[in-house]
């Protein structure tokens, strides 16, 4: 697997993706459940469900790339996406990248 060759473009789609779900987490973790006493206010719905709607675009964005570039390249999609991921995190959780701000 490590022989896979990736493209700065898939790096970066897969940073986007990271980014968005990193940030969907933040506003989970400063609004709260949601079923929690009253629960949220309209604007923290909106809030929550533009994040969710962002990070939900990202992933379908990497995901059809990395399928692209697996038949192009000869290699099975999962091994892509395996060493994508690997590159990408390094073994850590997915976190904000500023330089992939889209």
């Amino acid at each position: 697997m490590a022989d896979i060759e990736l493209t700065d473009d898939l790096i970066l789609l897969r940073k986007r993706a990271d980014s968005a779900w990193a940030l969907l987490r933040e506003v989970q973790q400063r609004r709260g459940r949601p079923t929690v006493e009253e629960g949220w206010p309209a604007e923290a719905h909106e809030e929550w469900d533009a994040a969710r709607l962002r990070w939900s675009e990202a992933v379908d964005t990497v995901q059809a790339a990395v399928g692209a570039w697996a038949a192009e390249s000869g290699q099975r999609r999962i091994d892509v996406d395996a060493r994508l991921t690997s590159v990408v995190r390094g073994g850590k959780d997915p976190q904000v990248w500023p330089e992939a701000a889209a």
